[in-house]
């Protein structure tokens, strides 16, 4: 028995020019359907994992890829590759559809699906996020039209999702897909996350932080620059790529968010907010909970309220505003009993092998 997995691959770690002019010979034979791999090895080490980021999606197929592997042999792809899998009966295929969606495109999984030899386990697995607001015109509607057409296929789809969107699931066109779906929460290597925000500052001087893309209208970056221009003139800040967001000060681009850059982060900011629309359950949220900063967060953030996080409200601009404002003048005694129970469910409920040991069950292996 072997294992194959498709999933995204940090394929541009190596900037030579040798290797850049090697990737795209490949990248160009690949998007002309000539098989050509994009992965030099299928079968990565510790010591190669080392060179990869330590943000999803990285994190996500290093850390599945190590359960697979103590399981059985393991062949790693990257999804917009278009290589055939050379599959035995007994073998287990874990893929992530090509993403993101190009009309006419496809990669691994969708190639494997149609192979001859089936292996004895198909399993699909991707975030994903729908309601009942889903429509022809929404960012999202190409990509589920495609898994829709892979799901047949498939025994079993690994749905990386936050509770609120599980609870939302049937009411969306795609109902029918949840005898097949299983639903994991995001993960984090808290250790890689250490507690960083173990004072707040003062009331009235309490930071708010983003980290996360703007160009992604998902996000809901939009939302937030509306929601900093209503609090009053408190430090706002965020980190990532993407056009400027007004009212929100731009701190630094995509970099690492090692525990030093973020222990300076932690001295004028207090608070991580994700205002996002549409988003299954960002590990953003996960990694400040690990950090300490108390969590304010839409429910399409895919995370309810709960004694530990706060919610804000598409709809609702002004109870949103007040649960900022609540956060902003609250006993630091509050804000640190939030922090330390957050941290505590990270650790306890949000670890890689809860995410692994449920995909690994459900496998059979």
């Amino acid at each position: 028995m072997r294992c194959h997995f498709v999933y995204s691959v940090p394929i541009h770690l190596d900037r030579s020019i040798s290797a850049r002019i090697k990737r795209k010979i490949r990248s160009f034979l690949n998007e002309r359907s000539i098989p050509v791999g994009l992965l030099s090895n299928r079968q990565p080490t510790n010591d190669d994992f080392k060179l990869w980021p330590i943000q999803s999606p990285s994190e996500n197929t290093r850390n599945i890829f190590r359960a697979l592997s103590a399981k059985a042999p393991t062949l790693l792809y990257h999804l917009t590759e278009r290589v055939r899998c050379q599959f035995q009966p007994d073998d287990i295929f874990l893929g992530h559809p090509y993403f993101p969606h190009k009309e006419g495109f496809f990669g691994v999984t969708e190639l494997a699906l149609k192979e001859r030899v089936r292996p004895k386990i198909v399993a699909l697995i991707t975030p994903l996020h729908c309601d009942v607001k889903i429509s022809t015109d929404h960012i999202n509607k190409a990509y589920l039209d495609d898994v829709d057409k892979l799901l047949p296929a498939a025994d079993v789809l690994f749905a990386i999702m936050g509770e609120y969107w599980w609870d939302k699931w049937d009411s969306s066109v795609y109902s029918h897909w949840k005898p097949k779906m299983v639903r994991l929460d995001m993960a984090v290597d808290a250790e890689r996350y250490p507690r960083i925000k173990k004072i707040f500052n003062p009331p009235g001087k309490r930071g708010y932080l983003y980290i996360g893309n703007s160009s992604d209208p998902r996000k809901g970056t939009d939302y937030l620059s509306q929601l900093m221009g209503l609090i009053g003139d408190h430090p706002k800040g965020w980190i990532g790529s993407g056009p400027d967001i007004p009212n929100v000060h731009r701190i630094s681009g995509n970099r690492q968010l090692d525990p030093v850059f973020m222990a300076e982060i932690a001295k004028q900011y207090d608070f991580f907010i994700s205002p996002a629309v549409a988003d299954p359950n960002p590990t953003t949220i996960l990694e400040s909970m690990a950090w300490g900063f108390p969590v304010v967060c839409t429910p399409q953030s895919g995370y309810y309220e709960t004694d530990y996080r706060k919610n804000i409200f598409l709809d609702d601009v002004a109870k949103s505003v007040n649960n900022l404002h609540e956060l902003q003048y609250a006993d630091e005694r509050k804000l640190m009993s939030m922090a330390d129970k957050a941290r505590e469910i990270v650790v306890a409920d949000y670890s890689w092998d809860k995410f692994t040991s449920i995909i690994i069950q459900n496998l059979g292996i």
